[in-house]
């Protein structure tokens, strides 16, 4: 005898005839609901897990992967991008969700490659699949497939910086421009920008330098998804060796 109610919630299942004639019960909706959660996890694990495989660490390396928003040393001129960071952290999970994105431009050295990982150090710990990568090694990374001798293609790497929850574009115009070199960072701010992606760019250009290495085009997309906000901090890096040599 089929049992009557759900093995799950106890709840009493409903009797179905088929065109056969025999009478069976249907699923209850919460077996339903069970199973496509679970497939949804398989779903979710399994992309994280190919992302991870291109991108070890998420690409944050040793350096980055100790940032947070707590260890940010705040100096003169860096409230403005240490608050978006802040804003930006705080409401993360909707950020991601909804495709919200922040431009910090500023000076060498002063601190936003740090907010920026800071960020990414957050969604990672949500379980969110997560790339930080320097546009220079970024695009080092993609010219490198085209050799054909590697397990990875163009199409993995531009798949997984268009399927993660968050992509970190750091340093961003500090890559030597080419027209192959734009057009792939279009690509890539675009598939982020056409998914409603959220993506995170810093750059030491300001935004005339930047719209030069990136075109017009992905700037216009940039300047829809991203608070764009400047940090005005000197280099921390300079203030450091200063007092080093005292």
């Amino acid at each position: 005898m089929l049992p009557e109610n759900c093995v799950l919630c106890g709840s009493p299942l409903k009797a179905v005839q088929m065109p056969s004639g025999k009478w069976v019960h249907a699923k209850c909706p919460c077996v339903v609901a069970d199973f496509e959660k679970r497939q949804k996890d398989l779903v979710k694990r399994e992309k994280k897990e190919r992302i991870e495989r291109l991108f070890e660490n998420s690409g944050l390396g040793e350096r980055f992967k100790k940032c947070s928003l707590d260890n940010w040393y705040r100096r003169p001129g860096t409230d403005k991008a240490y608050e978006a960071a802040c804003r930006y952290n705080e409401n993360i999970s909707n950020n991601v969700r909804d495709g919200k994105g922040l431009v910090i431009f500023g000076t060498y050295g002063n601190g936003k490659s740090h907010l920026a990982a800071a960020i990414a150090n957050t969604t990672i710990r949500q379980g969110m699949t997560t790339v930080f990568e320097r546009v220079p090694s970024l695009l080092a990374k993609i010219r490198a497939t085209y050799g054909g001798d590697g397990d990875i293609t163009e199409y993995q790497l531009l798949k997984a910086l268009t399927d993660a929850d968050l992509v970190v574009l750091d340093d961003a115009g500090a890559e030597k421009w080419t027209e192959w070199a734009e057009s792939m960072l279009y690509t890539v701010i675009d598939e982020r920008y056409s998914y409603q992606k959220a993506l995170i760019i810093t750059t030491n250009s300001n935004l005339n330098e930047l719209e030069k290495k990136i075109g017009i085009r992905a700037m216009d997309r940039v300047l829809e998804m991203c608070e764009i906000v400047e940090n005005k901090g000197t280099s921390f890096r300079k203030e450091r060796a200063r007092l080093r040599k005292n």
